[in-house]
């Protein structure tokens, strides 16, 4: 946020916060000082020290600068229903000595993009009764609004990017209601307040806006936007390439994606074909130093899942809850006796001890059954493999993250211990840097599910794009 000289932004009626960039205002010219008056104070004329000359000099060309008027955006609530129209707002300021003059658009484009669709460009139109000009004299404000039903394709997370504004877009949770719900339409904005508005806000209006916001959802929490707005294909499992050896050099690299079929009306739905996915995984264990460099073994994991990111539970244990449950296959692709494959079903809730956003504990049990049917090439593989994966990982998001999952079959001591440590590149080598430095051990039987029944150990160094 950049501090501007003159009255502090108006907030009345919500909570408006003004996001600025160099390149956020349309600029009204001002009168300042002369390209002649700058040469002479150059020279020191008038008998000025040349100090003081070069002084006065760089006062006169920041003030113009600084003394300009100014057109911002301000912040939309951060949800949105389609009773209400899609609503932008500008914030004109009189920030000269003089008044500002200002030419009112009739009408304001911007972009909408949900995140698996290029932008998509929405027209806005200025509220009734608002005027083509305006002059608003020194410290004074202005606020006039742009509004346009939503579209019918806009739904879940929106970006919303005003176009010949440098500003930062915003992102909004819009949820559609139903057919009989009244939505307003462009040209037809809720609200239409007209009038300058006073340097001192009304403290009264501003408290209002601090009041909790009823949901047409009820009381359930709304889905994370850094879990949702990122598009239809997303992150699944971690992503990274590693190298090592022990009596063989193995390097280890594994690909993930998930894919959402179907953004719901509401991002609160709980609803099956609203929260379902498609998951893909692929993790490979390759002889990089081998003749020929041939890769050991290959696992394809394609998965069907219904899953919520946050289903609402909380205790004085953990502060979030997450749920899924699907099917799951496995195998390498190979034939004859060395070809590999099992069937599964599974549920893993999750839950987060701590806050999710600094240092915390994760626990996340994996437990699944296996299809009998599925099992004739590997009928004996739930005794190194067990049914259970517990994952458990402790780490902040900004910094290092150690990665736990155990195995433990039902024979013996069978079982696996599979441990990764990650860490930004951006706290090594700045924040230009993306990625995380990757540290793994593997001890025990099924590094690959060609080795269900084999044991062994091995130490990986490598880059994770994804954790």
């Amino acid at each position: 946020m950049r501090n501007l000289p003159g009255p502090a932004p108006y907030r009345a009626g919500r909570l408006d916060i003004e996001f600025l960039s160099p390149r956020s205002f349309i600029r009204v010219p001002s009168t300042g000082a002369t390209l002649e008056s700058m040469r002479s104070l150059k020279r020191g004329g008038h008998g000025v020290p040349r100090v003081v000359a070069m002084s006065a000099l760089s006062i006169a060309l920041a003030c113009p600068a600084l003394s300009h008027a100014t057109v911002s955006i301000l912040q939309p609530p951060r949800e949105a229903t389609t009773q209400q129209p899609l609503e932008v707002t500008l914030m004109y300021s009189g920030d000269q000595q003089t008044p500002s003059d200002f030419e009112i658009p009739s009408q304001l484009t911007v972009t909408l993009t949900n995140g698996d669709a290029p932008p998509k460009p929405v027209v806005l139109t200025r509220e009734p009764g608002a005027p083509d000009h305006l002059t608003l004299p020194a410290g004074q404000f202005r606020k006039i609004r742009f509004s346009a039903a939503w579209p019918d394709w806009a739904r879940g997370f929106l970006k919303i990017d005003v176009v010949g504004l440098d500003v930062s877009p915003v992102i909004v949770a819009l949820t559609r209601t139903g057919p009989g719900a009244a939505v307003a339409t462009a040209g037809q904005p809720a609200a239409t307040s007209q009038t300058s508005l006073p340097a001192q806000p009304d403290q009264s209006a501003v408290q209002a806006s601090t009041q909790p916001v009823s949901t047409a959802s009820g009381n359930r929490p709304l889905p994370g936007m850094d879990n949702l707005f990122m598009s239809r294909f997303s992150i699944f499992e971690p992503i990274y390439f590693a190298d090592g050896s022990n009596g063989r050099n193995m390097a280890r690299f594994q690909f993930s994606l998930k894919f959402r079929v179907a953004i719901p009306d509401d991002p609160r739905s709980r609803g099956l074909f609203d929260n379902l996915y498609f998951g893909y995984t692929q993790t490979s264990v390759w002889d990089i130093r081998g003749d020929q460099s041939p890769f050991h073994d290959t696992a394809y994991q394609p998965q069907v899942f219904y899953s919520i990111p946050d289903t609402g539970w909380t205790s004085p244990i953990f502060k979030q809850m997450s749920a899924m449950a699907g099917l799951g296959h496995e195998s390498n692709g190979r034939d004859g006796d060395e070809s590999r494959s099992i069937d599964i079903v599974f549920v893993r809730p999750t839950w987060e001890i701590g806050d999710p956003q600094t240092t915390h504990l994760t626990i996340s049990p994996k437990v699944y059954y296996y299809f009998p049917s599925r099992k004739e090439d590997n009928p004996d593989i739930a005794d190194y493999r067990g049914y259970v994966d517990l994952l458990i990982k402790y780490g902040n998001p900004n910094g290092w993250e150690l990665a736990t999952t155990l195995r433990k079959g039902t024979k013996s001591w069978y079982g696996s211990i599979d441990t990764q440590l990650t860490y930004p590149l951006a706290r090594i080598f700045g924040n230009k840097w993306g990625g995380y430095l990757w540290l793994g051990y593997f001890n025990g039987f099924g590094e690959t599910i060609l080795d269900y029944n084999k044991k062994h150990w091995i130490a990986r160094i490598g880059l994770s794009l994804a954790r």
